[in-house]
């Protein structure tokens, strides 16, 4: 029984660990601001419709193209359900009130995770080798080895203010994305 118990003493302390490096990851990327220079596009995450999240990536990402530091917008994320428009476009709808600018807009409406969002996006531009992200801050340690996974070589990565949500929000967010780095850990080493 000692034995037993010693066992699961090091297994609690060294998942704590992991959890503790893995949130530590996080918070280290979120408070990171590279400077952004030109890429070969600009790869816009989905969030649920119709929520600051999604409208406010959106903005942020026509900013970034208007500046000129991408000749393409990726706008990424498929339907939550059959009655329901994709995600990709209710961003493009977003960015399209937003300017009357003529767009270079791909619209990637087949992935449901971070993992198909980059997978799909890098199928559609196969030759595209830099990217900037555009994500929430929570959101960026995953998303930024997602996209060297997927086969980007330089990726830089972006976040609006995250003005919309309350504080007890981002620690919930926070708290699911440590938890969604530990399950892509093997698309991480294995792709």
């Amino acid at each position: 029984m000692k034995k037993i118990l010693k066992v699961l003493k090091w297994l609690v302390l060294c998942v704590a660990a992991v959890f503790i490096l893995d949130f530590a990851v996080i918070l280290a990327f979120a408070n990171i601001q590279p400077k952004l220079e030109k890429a070969d596009a600009i790869i816009v995450l989905g969030a649920a419709i119709n929520s600051p999240a999604l409208q406010n990536r959106s903005l942020k990402a026509l900013e970034l193209y208007e500046q000129g530091l991408a000749p393409v917008l990726v706008l990424s994320g498929g339907r939550i359900s059959e009655k329901d428009i994709s995600e990709a476009t209710y961003m493009e709808r977003v960015i399209q009130k937003n300017t009357t600018k003529p767009l270079n807009l791909i619209l990637e409406e087949n992935s449901h995770t971070t993992y198909e969002n980059f997978q799909n996006s890098k199928a559609r531009l196969p030759n595209a080798q830099s990217i900037i992200i555009v994500t929430d801050k929570y959101h960026i340690a995953r998303a930024v080895l997602t996209a060297k996974r997927a086969g980007f070589n330089s990726v830089s990565f972006t976040a609006p203010k995250p003005y919309y949500h309350k504080i007890s929000d981002e620690l919930y967010y926070y708290g699911r994305e440590a938890l969604a780095i530990l399950v892509y850990i093997p698309k991480f080493i294995l792709g």
